[in-house]
């Protein structure tokens, strides 16, 4: 059977999302958790590979596995057991043979922070910018990103990826007085970067070191070799990820609702 994870984590400590051969990443401490569990090894697949130093609050994994006695709604309890503080899995639920929590979603939404007033409490959660933005130039800038794009210039130049072609179905800035600011966008796929790319990219323009038409060239004018600002990766959460409404997972099926309380399904 497929079982999908509700996943949160703060990657501070982890090289990113997917395995490597030495560094400590989130899909390989929760491999080795689910290995603690069933006492075989089992790979899992991710909805999309954050960088080192990047959070989920929403991450979506998937694993199959043939025969357990533990329910697919109280594996997440199993699993926390054997997972460091800084990962919790807050839902499990069995889901359809042909769910692929990397393929099949249909919008991803990420947040990027920005701080104005370093806190240390949220030293690794924030952008402390030492600049003053201008928001008006902040919305200038995230019109022109909406709607269907070839985001070469807002990717890693080594990305093997060949198709820079990208929905962004919403994206705004939100103010607060403590919290500074949060960029949320919302798209059917990211390039590797992309959102740091952007959001470094439109910190420029609102700072005033760059005038907006240069963010209207990179944005026209796509080229993996153009010159973007990437924002530290530290700011960045992935929040959300939806899928169609047969595929979406029922973390609503828990016992105490946890993961129906923060993810609203």
């Amino acid at each position: 059977m497929r079982v999908a994870l509700h996943i949160q984590y703060d990657g501070t400590a982890y090289y990113g999302w997917q395995v490597q051969a030495d560094p400590q990443t989130v899909q390989g401490t929760l491999e080795r958790a689910l290995a603690e569990v069933f006492h075989r090894s089992i790979g899992i697949i991710g909805s999309g590979r954050t960088d080192s130093g990047v959070h989920a609050l929403g991450q979506v994994a998937h694993f199959d596995i043939d025969q357990t006695s533990i329910p697919p709604v109280k594996m997440w309890r199993a699993i926390n057991q054997h997972l460091p503080a800084d990962i919790r899995v807050i839902g499990s639920v069995q889901v359809k043979a042909d769910f692929h929590s990397r393929f099949l979603p249909e919008y991803r939404e990420y947040r990027y922070q920005i701080t104005g007033r370093p806190n240390v409490l949220n030293r690794n959660k924030q952008w402390f910018v030492r600049f003053p933005l201008d928001i008006e130039k902040l919305e200038s800038a995230t019109k022109l990103i909406l709607g269907k794009h070839d985001f070469s210039s807002f990717c890693f130049a080594g990305t093997e990826t060949e198709n820079m072609i990208c929905t962004i179905t919403s994206a705004s800035w939100l103010t607060d007085i403590e919290a500074g600011f949060s960029f949320v966008i919302r798209g059917n796929r990211f390039l590797h970067h992309m959102v740091r790319m952007l959001v470094g990219s439109m910190v420029e323009v609102a700072r005033g070191k760059w005038e907006l038409q240069r963010f209207v060239e990179l944005l026209n004018q796509p080229d993996r070799k153009a010159h973007s600002v990437t924002a530290p990766a530290l700011g960045l959460t992935l929040m959300r990820v939806s899928y169609p409404k047969e595929f979406q997972p029922r973390w609503s099926e828990h016992e105490d609702g946890l993961a129906s309380l923060l993810t609203g399904g």
